[in-house]
Order: C-alpha cells, then structure tokens, then sequence
C-alpha cells in the first residue's frame, strides 16, 4: 500500500533534485579559488513536470551540467553572490516542500481519524 500516493514520489523526488542542487551550490562554493573549476547546475524540474504529467513518479531523472558563465583570469567562473542567492532560494523550497510533505502525512493521519 502506498500511503499518500503518488503526490509523496513527487515530493520526495522534488526534496532529493533540491537536494542535489544544495550540494552542487556548497561545492562550487568549495571551490571559489580552485583555478580552472566551473560551477555545477543540476536541473530535475522540468523532468519533474514532465513525470507528474505523464503519471510516472518513477521517471524523474537530475543532470548535472557546467555553468556557461564567463570565467575569472584563472579560468573559474564561481560566483559567490549568485551562489548565495541560490542556497537561499533552494533552502526557501526545500522548505516549502516538506511542508507539503507534512501535509501530506497530517491528510493521511486524518483519513485514518489520528
């Protein structure tokens, strides 16, 4: 039995691409003086969209890409402001998503009169 459906797959496959995205930000954050290193951008939102309407959970997929933004003198192309902003926006929807997550399971222990 799946408690919660598919509507939990998505959510869980939205917190691991968020996930993904949080540990590609800290590491090219990392690697702010490493020369010649180029910012990793992991995408899943759109393979997202895609599986929540094809009705597939199971097809979510994250690719990691390197950033095209132009590079320092020593050929690294972290920004440090961009990847601030972007750790925050990314811990705003992590957010949102486990409490969707928490709704969730609240709708669950209600059906079940918890």
């Amino acid at each position: 039995m799946n408690v919660g459906g598919s509507t939990l797959d998505y959510l869980a496959s939205a917190l691991r691409g968020l996930d993904a995205q949080r540990q590609a930000h800290e590491h090219n954050i990392a690697n702010i003086e490493t020369p010649g290193f180029r910012a990793r951008r992991v995408s899943f939102e759109d393979s997202l969209k895609r599986a929540i309407k094809n009705g597939d959970s199971s097809g979510v997929s994250y690719s990691t890409t390197l950033s095209n933004l132009s590079t320092r003198w020593d050929g690294n192309n972290v920004r440090i402001d961009d990847e601030m902003t972007a750790l925050e926006e990314n811990a705003l929807k992590q957010q949102l998503v486990t409490r969707a997550v928490n709704d969730q399971f609240g709708l669950t222990r209600a059906a079940l009169g918890r």
